[in-house]
């Protein structure tokens, strides 16, 4: 049974909440997708400085955090 999964972004002292989520299978799909969400988030054309992708399963519980790094586009 798939289960809702948040993505967070935390950037020094800014906080975006996922409020809708997506469901996933697993908790490793979730993870593995944030990993990505995290990947094509460093390409946009600014600094991240210290910036992170929390993955949050709906109890709350962190189940995975990605460092957003700059990342040059394709």
């Amino acid at each position: 049974m798939p289960r809702r999964y948040f993505f967070h972004i935390r950037d020094s002292n800014f906080v975006s909440v996922d409020d809708e989520g997506m469901e996933f299978a697993t908790p490793r799909e979730a993870a593995a997708y944030g990993a990505r969400i995290a990947l094509e988030i460093g390409t946009d054309d600014r600094d991240y400085d210290d910036a992170e992708l929390s993955v949050v399963d709906a109890r709350g519980h962190e189940i995975a955090r990605h460092r957003i790094q700059r990342q040059m586009p394709h």
